[in-house]
This record gives C-alpha cells, sequence and structure tokens, in this order.
C-alpha cells in the first residue's frame, strides 16, 4: 500500500477522534458546570489532572519499544518483534502493581482531600475516583502495547478508532452519571469497562496480523536493556507535558483561586482543542516516517516532512484568524456566558498554538526513530522553566494574561531547537531548508490544494 494512502487512512480515522476530542473538551465542559458548579468541577480537574501525571511512569518503553518493533520488523526480524512485546506486556504490569499498591497505602496514611485541596468530594469518592483513574491509565498503557504491531503492519488506522470508540464509551457513561447525578462511586465503576473492552479488541485485531503470545518466557533483559535510553527520553516527554499542564493547573490555584483556574482551563482546552486538530497530520505520518526510516529511505522521509511542514502552517494561520474574529462568541456560548473571556489572554495563546503545532509537526522526525533524546531533554527543561518563571511572575503580578507569555517564549525555543535537530538529521543546512519550505510553500499555492492535506500527500508523493 501507497505510504500516501496509509497517511489518509490514520488521517481519517484521526478525523473521528476529534469528533471525540470535541464531546470530551467542549461539549463535556458546560455539563459539569450546570450540573456540578464550579468548585466541584475543579476539584474533578485536580483529581484527573493528578492521575493522568502517572501516564508517564511506563518511563516511556512503550514509545520506544513500538518504534523499536516496527523498524525490526521492517527489516523482518519476527524474532525481536515478539521479545518486544513480551517485555512491554510485563513491564507496564509490574509498574502497574506497585503503583496501584502505592496509592492504596497513600491514601490510607495521608488521605487524598488533604494532599489535592479538594472540598466538594468526601475522602472516599476522591480515594476511589483516583485509584479508578489510575487504573485506566494503565489499562491503556497495557493496550498500547499493541500498537507496534498494528504500526509496522499500516493498520495504525484500526487502533486509533479503538481508541477513540472506547473513548466515546466513557464519554456516554460520563455523560449521564453527571447529567442523572449518579453516584460518583457508582458512575466510576461502570466508567472502566469500555477501556478493558478496547485492550480485547486490540488483542483480537492485532493477533489476526502478527500472533503474539504472552509467555513470561519471552522476557529478555538484554533487550529491555537496549530500550533503555531512548525509554527514558521518552519518559521525559509525558514527564515535560504532566510538569506544564498539571503543573500550571497547581500554580493557578494555588495563586489565582479556584474561579481563574476554571476561566484558565476551559480557555485553554478550548486552544487544545485546536492544536489537536492541527496535530492530525502529525500523528498520521508518524508511523510512516518510522517505517520509512526502517527501510533507510531517507527521500520519503524529506518528502512527508517538509510538506506537512507547509501545510500545517497555512491551516493553523488561517484557524488562528477565524479564532480571532470569533473566538468570543463561540467561547461565551461554550461556557454559558457563566467565564468572563479575556480577549488578550486568548489571543496569546492563540499565538503559542501556532509555534507548538510547529514544533509539534518538526518533533516527528526524532520521536518516530528513537533518535529523541536531544529533543525531549530539551522539551522538559523548557517545561520546568515555563512553570517556574509563571509561578514567580504570578506572584509580582496575579494577572491571567502573564502565563501565555511565558508558554510562548518556550514553544519558539522548542521550534527553533527541532528544526536545527531535523536538519542535522536529514543532512541539510539553514538554507537548504529554507528553499525547500519556499519551494512547498509556492508549489502548494499554485495547486490550490490547501483544504485538503491529504490530497497534497497523496498525489504528489514520490
Amino acid at each position: 500500500m501507497s505510504v500516501y494512502k496509509t497517511i489518509a487512512k490514520n488521517f481519517a480515522a484521526n478525523s473521528f477522534g476529534m469528533g471525540v476530542n470535541f464531546l470530551n473538551q467542549i461539549a463535556m465542559v458546560p455539563l459539569f458546570i450546570l450540573n456540578w458548579g464550579v468548585e466541584k468541577y475543579a476539584d474533578w480537574i485536580l483529581i484527573t489532572a493528578f492521575s493522568a501525571f502517572f501516564a508517564m511512569t511506563d518511563l516511556g518503553l512503550n514509545r520506544a519499544s513500538n518504534n523499536d518493533f516496527v523498524i525490526k520488523y521492517q527489516q523482518k526480524d519476527y524474532a525481536s518483534c515478539k521479545r518486544l512485546q513480551a517485555n512491554a506486556f510485563i513491564f507496564v504490569l509490574f509498574i502497574f502493581v506497585i503503583f496501584i499498591s502505592s496509592s492504596i497505602l497513600i491514601s490510607q496514611i495521608w488521605g487524598f482531600n488533604s494532599i489535592l485541596s479538594i472540598n466538594s468530594f468526601s475522602e472516599t469518592e476522591t480515594s476511589f475516583a483516583f485509584m479508578v483513574l489510575l487504573s485506566e491509565v494503565f489499562f491503556n498503557m497495557y493496550g498500547r502495547v499493541y500498537h507496534g504491531i498494528f504500526r509496522a503492519t499500516s493498520h495504525t488506522h484500526i487502533a486509533i478508532i479503538i481508541d477513540n470508540i472506547v473513548r466515546l464509551g466513557v464519554l456516554l457513561i460520563l455523560f449521564i452519571g453527571v447529567t442523572f447525578h449518579l453516584d460518583i462511586n457508582l458512575m466510576l465503576c461502570i466508567y472502566i469497562i469500555p477501556t478493558i473492552g478496547g485492550i480485547i479488541c486490540k488483542h483480537h485485531y492485532s493477533n489476526k496480523i502478527f500472533k503474539i503470545k504472552f509467555s513470561f518466557q519471552n522476557f529478555n533483559f538484554p533487550i529491555l536493556k537496549s530500550l533503555i535510553g531512548p525509554s527514558l527520553a521518552f519518559m521525559m516527554f509525558p514527564l515535560g507535558q504532566a510538569v506544564s499542564s498539571q503543573g500550571i493547573v497547581l500554580v493557578v490555584n494555588t495563586l489565582l483561586g479556584p474561579t481563574i483556574l476554571v476561566a484558565f482551563t476551559t480557555t485553554r482546552t478550548f486552544v487544545n482543542f485546536l492544536r489537536q486538530v492541527m496535530n492530525m497530520l502529525s500523528t498520521s505520518i508518524n508511523p510512516e516516517i518510522c517505517a520509512a526510516f526502517g527501510r533507510h529511505d531517507i527521500k520519503t522521509i524529506k518528502n512527508i516532512y517538509y510538506r506537512s511542514l507547509v501545510i500545517t502552517f497555512i491551516i493553523t494561520t488561517f484557524s488562528i484568524i477565524l479564532m480571532l474574529l470569533a473566538g468570543e462568541h463561540i467561547y461565551t456560548a461554550w461556557t454559558k456566558h457563566t467565564i468572563a473571556f479575556n480577549q488578550l489572554f486568548f489571543a496569546c495563546m492563540l499565538l503559542s498554538m501556532l509555534v507548538s503545532c510547529l514544533w509539534g509537526i518538526s518533533s516527528v522526525i526524532p520521536l518516530s526513530t528513537n533518535t529523541h533524546g536531544p529533543f525531549t531533554i530539551a522539551f522538559l527543561i523548557t517545561q520546568f522553566f515555563t512553570v517556574i518563571i509563571t509561578y514567580l511572575l504570578l506572584t509580582i503580578y496575579p494577572n491571567l494574561e502573564i502565563i501565555p507569555i511565558t508558554i510562548l517564549s518556550t514553544e519558539i525555543l522548542l521550534f527553533v531547537f527541532t528544526l536545527k535537530q531535523n536538519n542535522k538529521f536529514l543532512n541539510i543546512n539553514f538554507w537548504e531548508m529554507l528553499t525547500e519550505i519556499s519551494h512547498q510553500i509556492k508549489f502548494l499555492l499554485n495547486k490550490g490544494k490547501l483544504l485538503n492535506p491529504i490530497v497534497i500527500l497523496k498525489k504528489y508523493g514520490n
């Protein structure tokens, strides 16, 4: 199958995911606010944010293992593929047992209400909610072990569809639970069912493509050891995301209060939804760049990368212009006029989104070829920098508009860094990069295909 046809399938599957994201990040927010109120919703944000922090505890092994699986599969080293899968399954189960046991112990000794400053839920409700949400994190982590098989055989779209059906089921349960004011413990018991179903579906489909049997006999320490370097480097990416996302949430809640926290998170959620729309292309091209790297096909990597970079810039810029014109109306209607709209804050967040989308598409090359060490280190450092500077500035000048200024500065640094790293990987200099980008802009504008990026990639491929 053509690499561009595969990207088109991935893009279509991710488009379905955007509909699910809309329900999750846009449609659900007014539901929570109207049924639970701002204070209770703020507490729910804290619980979910803290549990999501543990998504990084696989130490990046999943992503490194999946990349290595794709590369080994392209090289027809199927024995190594089976050992890679077995190691990943065993490792996820091991850390799940450790962290769920530790969490139970912490809840008994200190309690999560005091740790997170929760007031709207009882200690039992908060602890149970955290345990369920933590379990969901690890179940999703276990399910992603199968993604190496889907990615290596050009079936990534199947894994994406399964994940999004699971998320849709979870959202349906949340919708029913919040709307009808179900007991939160009962709601959370049902909440975990779709995630378990997703694991069963992935196991069923992946075994049709590449049979693998879970066995402790396939555990291979040398293979696990070889993945330590790229795995730890991958760990820095979710760690950096958690530091930035949850860190700023805690800073805003501490210094500005729960009302401003909801204003910040709703605006960020709105902007992040747009960012995820723009990032669909990077998610779609990731497995194909990995496969091309396994085949040593640098030409295909260059073509996919530069076309995607140009398309991302043009479409993101166009989207920002539309949001500057219509953003206030959409935001106030979305939040039912319960939260004040800050035009300057919104505009700055949109500008940071543009730079974020550009470094996001550029980071696909290191993240899909296991050459991501320098990038993830830079990412982690800049996210710590963002939170620390935000905290210091807010203590001096407690205003929401400070936050996007620090975010934008780190986004620019990351974009410059990824461009330099990719130039080194592709063995080109700065001026050659500009020439290629300029050529792609003129080419795409002349062809008038900007509204359908996948058509461009497919039609004007190698």
